[in-house]
């Protein structure tokens, strides 16, 4: 009898990568995100690190859904902090009309 074939480490990560947006969670990361963005000031914006620390979210993870949101252009890089420099990331007018609508429709379904 032959040996089983184990894994790569790059399917186990695509499995658990799969695994997590079945569940829903890089969705509410995604948003829990957003809505930090959103209301920072015009101009001013947050860093990964920033966003792991306030939102309590390992840096992996918000690394992850930041890439995923600057994809769909709804965050956008706005300048550099610090030594070693690190990106400071906004919610751009897109990502802002999107969250808009998505809060529209959520409190439609729930009704007066």
């Amino acid at each position: 009898m032959g040996a089983l074939a184990q894994p790569t480490s790059n399917e186990i990560k695509r499995e658990g990568l799969a695994d997590v947006r079945r569940s829903g969670r890089t969705a509410r990361q995604q948003l829990k995100i957003l809505h930090t963005l959103f209301w920072h000031a015009v101009g001013e914006g947050a860093t990964r690190q920033q966003l792991a620390e306030a939102l309590e979210i390992p840096l992996s993870s918000i690394c992850g859904r930041c890439s995923e949101l600057l994809d769909l252009d709804l965050i956008e890089p706005i300048g550099t902090q610090g030594k070693p420099a690190r990106q400071v990331l906004a919610i751009s007018d897109k990502g802002s009309a999107w969250l808009v609508a998505q809060e529209h429709a959520q409190a439609e379904e729930v009704g007066p």
